[in-house]
């Protein structure tokens, strides 16, 4: 039979320009809001852990995939060079890699990353866009809330600014939940569901895992309840596709916390970043600093729970009813959102996972396609006081609660509400369901960006390291004048504020990973996992820096179980010290010392003599055993030649990460944690000469790769069953479909009810 288009169906359609103009205006306009904070602050997102580890390790993985090459083990970045074990690297995801590719050739560091961070803005608009279309919203107040979410408080300060990896998570999130309830709705493929969520979970942010567990849960009951059963098979095949596809990303993280500084991971409240109910009033107060425990102290110095100056405002003009309607195509949406109400308000740590108020985009997606589906069913016009005043109300509350957290922003909070009560007004006098009620909603959006941008031109309440831009800049200051592996004892918060900028303080050091920028091999890195005894030994943060003056002398003292210095044990062959963290411009030199270089800020030692085999990592050998060769056969093997005999340990110059396999003669030997955490591989004693083989297996490497492969496997069965159903789907006869129940993306024909 030949299928007709039904007239209805066709002239109710809009488009092509009607279906691309709001998302287009859209992009346009979040693009011009993220630039704003440029203006006060050109390295706006260039800040905190961007700065000091996003941007070097983005770097460097970017230099690896064009030598063709994955970066699991990157031995000259040190406890922040397992590239594998800090997960959230972004190396198993091909956007991220072909971004970080694509960007490795700008000097400019800043630019690299802050280009980087806009497209995944911009990503997050339209995935937001397009989650909201599917839930039923009109385009243009989808429009409004995808332009409104990424240039929100929390997304644009902190996640923007500071933490990439979870700015990435939200770039691809809202396709998951897109393609997952298209699925359910429409019969599309599941494949596409496991392509988004692989996008998403290879970003390495473990808090992804929970939100697509909680989009394929949310999307299984709607499609119990209102779309097609058979499609649940599918959904929860599609998630644990993206689960054993993810195996590889995660598992590395686990096998290696024996070593960092996660394996203690305990559940507790402290209220450190813990966000509380009476804060979520300020929603809609572009003015607000909640009261929240934060690294500043008592409040963030950014509008840390802002979500759109519209908001709370226009509730009570909303027609409440669609919710119940609609409510078994609605419910895992509200499921979803419920949870994650739990989570935000839950204990400042739970377990592996703290820090509730990272989780408050994950809130503010379902929210604002609720707040989308809602608004499009047009505004009340009765009891028009009585809304007038509840909507005055709540930009009232909003005020004291900002008021209340922050006393001394009395002025802020006053003229911020009234120009929200002007916008509100504006907004009720022209609607919101077309062009121009999204114009004053976005026009709104970044008016009162821009005054944020003037309040809060940057996140101070974490660390602002304005560190130079140029990649060249630092190769001239540091490349040829901190030779060999340099150890940096050094601590940032001894430098004195006036001189931490580009021109100062770091014309002799940097700290995070920014060495390797440089093409120094140092011991300062920034790492998420850190690495315990080395830590330990040199008093080392989270950043790199070193806070404790006897860092100077354990550094020329044998650790426990060795005979030879620390400095020999790591191959040292400069050490830059701080001269307000250990004044050693009056100090003897050690042994095989000298005196390089001394300035207001640092002394520069520099070794006399190079170490033995400049070609591999072997520091220490026992008595009685000769080295004929060492030199590295990769970028992390290593092979030696020796003779002698009576067994020892060996020591190298490398951390004793889990995943080395040593052989000697073909024969597996030990390879354990040495000395402050240095490699050490003990001899057989009836082997009287050989060669020494090491080389390291990314942990769960093989786990992970047959994982993934059962994940591939189950994703192509996907698309057969996918394939089957659709044929079956086809050859079923439908009931002539609702016009009024046709989505904007398909057509349905009379008589079959195929959808084209």
């Amino acid at each position: 039979m030949t299928a007709t288009l039904s007239p209805a169906v066709a002239s109710g359609r809009p488009g092509f320009r009607e279906r691309v103009t709001p998302p287009l205006t859209m992009v346009v306009l979040v693009l011009l809001g993220a630039v704003i904070p440029l203006y006060r602050n050109h390295i706006f997102y260039y800040w905190d852990d961007t700065a000091a580890a996003a941007v070097p390790v983005w770097q460097r993985m970017g230099e690896a995939f064009s030598e063709g090459r994955i970066p699991l083990l990157e031995l000259d970045m040190w406890r922040g060079g397992n590239f594998a074990a800090e997960a959230a690297t972004g190396m198993w995801n091909p956007i991220e890699v072909l971004l970080a590719v694509a960007t490795g050739w700008i000097d400019n560091v800043a630019l690299g990353i802050t280009i980087v961070k806009l497209a995944f803005l911009v990503a997050f608009a339209v995935g937001t866009y397009l989650l909201a279309r599917e839930y039923g919203s009109k385009p243009w107040i989808a429009a409004a809330v995808g332009t409104a979410l990424p240039l929100s408080g929390y997304i644009l300060f902190m996640d923007g600014t500071s933490w990439i990896n979870a700015l990435t998570v939200y770039g691809f999130l809202p396709y998951v939940w897109w393609t997952a309830r298209r699925t359910a709705r429409l019969g599309k493929s599941t494949v596409w569901v496991v392509v988004a969520g692989f996008l998403a979970a290879t970003t390495g942010n473990p808090y992804v895992l929970v939100s697509i567990f909680l989009i394929v849960l949310a999307v299984a009951v709607e499609a119990w309840l209102a779309f097609d059963r058979r499609k649940i098979f599918n959904l929860f095949a599609a998630g644990f596709a993206v689960l054993l596809l993810n195996i590889v990303v995660y598992l590395p993280f686990s096998l290696t916390s024996s070593v960092s500084y996660r394996k203690d991971s305990r559940t507790f409240n402290d209220g450190f970043l813990s966000p509380q109910l009476q804060d979520f009033f300020g929603m809609s107060n572009p003015a607000a600093q909640p009261l929240m425990n934060i690294w500043s102290g008592l409040n963030p110095t950014f509008p840390a729970l802002y979500l759109a100056w519209f908001f709370l405002p226009l509730l009570p003009w909303f027609r409440w009813g669609v919710l119940w309607e609609k409510r078994k195509e609605y419910l895992g949406l509200y499921l979803y959102t419920l949870a994650y109400l739990f989570l935000v308000l839950g204990p400042s740590n739970l377990n592996m996972f703290r820090w509730p108020a990272r989780l408050v985009p994950f809130f503010f997606i379902p929210l604002v396609v609720i707040w989308a589906v809602v608004a499009s069913q047009g505004m009340q016009k009765t009891n028009t006081k009585a809304r007038t005043l509840g909507s005055l109300g709540i930009v009232l509350v909003g005020a004291y609660f900002g008021w209340a957290a922050l006393p001394q922003t009395n002025v802020r909070q006053a003229y911020t509400m009234v120009l929200v009560m002007i916008a509100v007004f504006v907004l009720l006098k022209v609607g919101i369901g077309r062009f121009k009620g999204y114009a004053v909603m976005a026009v709104g959006t970044i008016g009162f960006l821009a005054l944020q941008s003037a309040w809060f031109p940057g996140n101070y309440s974490v660390a602002d390291y304005k560190f130079p831009t140029s990649e060249h800049l630092l190769e001239q200051r540091f490349d040829q004048r901190y030779e060999g592996v340099t150890v940096q004892l050094s601590d940032l918060g001894r430098i004195a504020g006036n001189d931490k900028y580009p021109g100062g303080a770091y014309q002799d050091f940097t700290f995070g990973t920014n060495y390797s920028i440089a093409g120094v091999e140092a011991l300062t890195a920034y790492s998420g996992v850190g690495f315990n005894a080395m830590d330990a030994e040199l008093c080392t943060t989270y950043n790199g820096a070193v806070y404790c003056p006897e860092a100077w002398k354990r550094l020329w003292t044998a650790p426990k179980g060795a005979d030879k210095p620390l400095a020999d044990l790591l191959r040292a062959e400069t050490v830059v010290v701080q001269n307000n963290l250990i004044d050693t411009r009056n100090v003897p030199a050690p042994e095989g010392w000298r005196k390089a270089e001394s300035t207001d800020r640092v002394v520069v030692w520099k070794r006399i003599a190079k170490p033995a085999f400049p070609d591999g990592r072997l520091s220490s050998v026992p008595n009685g055993v000769k080295i004929d060769s060492d030199r590295m056969t990769g970028r992390v093997s290593e092979e030696v030649k020796f003779s002698g005999g009576g067994g020892g340990k060996l020591v190298f110059s490398r951390l004793a990460w889990p995943g080395y396999v040593a052989t000697v003669n073909g024969q597996e030997v030990p390879a354990k944690l040495g000395p402050a955490g240095l490699l050490e591989v003990e001899l057989p004693k009836d082997v009287r000469e050989g060669t020494l083989q090491i080389d390291w297996v990314m942990p769960g490497m093989t786990i992970g790769l047959i994982a993934g492969a059962v994940g591939i496997a189950l994703t192509l069965g996907l698309a057969f069953i996918d394939r089957s159903q659709r044929r079956r789907r086809r050859d079923e006869p439908q009931p002539n479909a609702d016009p009024e129940n046709v989505d904007d993306d398909v057509l349905v024909t009379v008589g079959t009810g195929e959808r084209k």
